[in-house]
């Protein structure tokens, strides 16, 4: 599939990556490339799934999500993709992550205030199968760019 992936498709990603409210117009004189090539390599990008989708970035602490956490899990008894599918589903985690070293999964997770942290990490270890889990509090950002890296250097 990446055969088809040709430098103009990366110049797209990566211009969309940036800013995914960019028109075909905006998209088309950017890549020297007409409207109609642009829409239709969207949606072929899109079809082969090089393209999620397009999400607007939220300030989470403006709605009052105060708390980010980095939660590091122990899974045992091999039900590691059973426990993260669970986690997944709850509405405060915004990533799961299966990983290499000392610990079998990473979340990250986001909460209005302690409370709601304490409540949610307690039901984490009541579930079966997680054997121990490790709580990071983010104290400051000092880089969240989930865009990064660039596909093409040269946009």
């Amino acid at each position: 599939m990446l055969k088809k992936v040709d430098e103009v498709d990366l110049k797209l990603i990566n211009i969309l990556s940036r800013n995914g409210r960019a028109s075909y117009r905006e998209l088309a004189k950017a890549l020297g490339v007409s409207v109609a090539t642009v829409a239709y390599r969207v949606s072929r990008l899109q079809r082969n799934g090089l393209i999620k989708g397009f999400a607007a970035l939220i300030d989470y602490e403006k709605f009052g999500y105060d708390i980010t956490a980095v939660i590091e899990l122990v899974i045992r008894e091999g039900r590691l993709l059973e426990v993260q599918r669970e986690l997944a589903k709850e509405p405060n985690v915004v990533a799961v992550y299966d990983v290499t070293g000392e610990v079998d999964s990473i979340i990250i997770a986001r909460f209005r205030d302690r409370q709601e942290l304490s409540q949610f990490v307690k039901k984490v270890l009541r579930m079966p199968y997680v054997e121990r889990t490790s709580t990071h509090i983010v104290l400051e950002v000092v880089k969240e760019d989930f865009f990064s890296p660039q596909l093409v250097e040269s946009v």
